[in-house]
């Protein structure tokens, strides 16, 4: 019996090197990763899911694999170019999960596609972000020094404390976090668009950006229903608490209350 095969279709840019076929799978589980973040924050998760699920972890331009690529700062363009180069999975059955300023690109491409008359997500699931609506708190990511910036990503656990012992880690960290809060920062939903998936919302009960009352907000953009799941830690309860994270996360996709 041989494994799965690598997945080649026309551009891989976005798919993490070595990616099992995803179109094999019953259903497809792509995966949008935070603000400083990278595919590879999703690394356990096919081994925790139940195997007729392919985790799909989606790369942004400007880090690891990709790290000589112009990172997008503006959200249109980027929605645009992942329906271009992702549409032959977006074709087949699938669900969203993305991460704080992952689940705004991921509303955004659900968004932009049923726009577009294409197929929905299964169901949306986003995770540590507030509804696109929803003010958000004012992040320090215009003009504060470096270390600063990064000081406030460790205070809600984005990176660790080991980064402040290298200068040229601080600096490649600082401008890869700035690049990525004004790409969040330009996220504008359409006003009275409703998504036709359910919403699902996790939050971690000690998130300092995202409270469980706040959470419920993203009910405004769904025509089929929105529930919010509060997991245990803070901020980056997928780090925190993943085996719970997964574990709903499978229940959810293979349909089960």
């Amino acid at each position: 019996m041989t494994g799965p095969t690598a997945y080649a279709p026309h551009d891989t840019a976005y798919l993490m090197p070595g990616q099992p076929d995803p179109a094999a799978a019953r259903i497809r589980l792509l995966c949008f990763h935070h603000a400083g973040g990278a595919g590879s924050s999703f690394a356990t998760w096919q081994q925790a899911l139940p195997p007729d699920v392919a985790v799909v972890p989606v790369q942004l331009p400007g880090r690891e694999h990709r790290a000589r690529e112009p990172r997008f700062r503006e959200l249109d363009p980027l929605v645009a170019d992942l329906n271009d180069r992702l549409g032959t999975l977006l074709d087949l059955p699938h669900s969203f999960y993305g991460h704080s300023m992952g689940g705004l690109i991921a509303h955004a491409l659900a968004a932009y596609r049923h726009t577009l008359g294409l197929r929905a997500p299964e169901q949306l699931i986003v995770g540590a972000v507030a509804a696109p609506h929803a003010a958000r708190p004012q992040l320090p990511f215009h003009d504060v020094p470096d270390d600063e910036l990064i000081h406030w990503m460790i205070s809600v656990g984005g990176v660790p404390e080991l980064v402040l012992r290298y200068p040229d880690w601080v600096a490649k960290a600082a401008a890869l976090l700035r690049d990525d809060l004004v790409l969040a920062a330009s996220h504008r939903p359409r006003t009275g668009e409703r998504l036709p998936c359910p919403i699902h919302v996790l939050t971690g009960s000690s998130d300092p950006l995202l409270s469980v009352e706040r959470a419920a907000d993203w009910d405004r953009h769904t025509s089929a229903g929105c529930r919010v799941h509060v997991i245990n830690g803070g901020h980056f309860f997928t780090r925190e608490n993943s085996g719970t994270v997964t574990g709903l996360l499978g229940g959810l996709l293979s349909g089960r209350p």
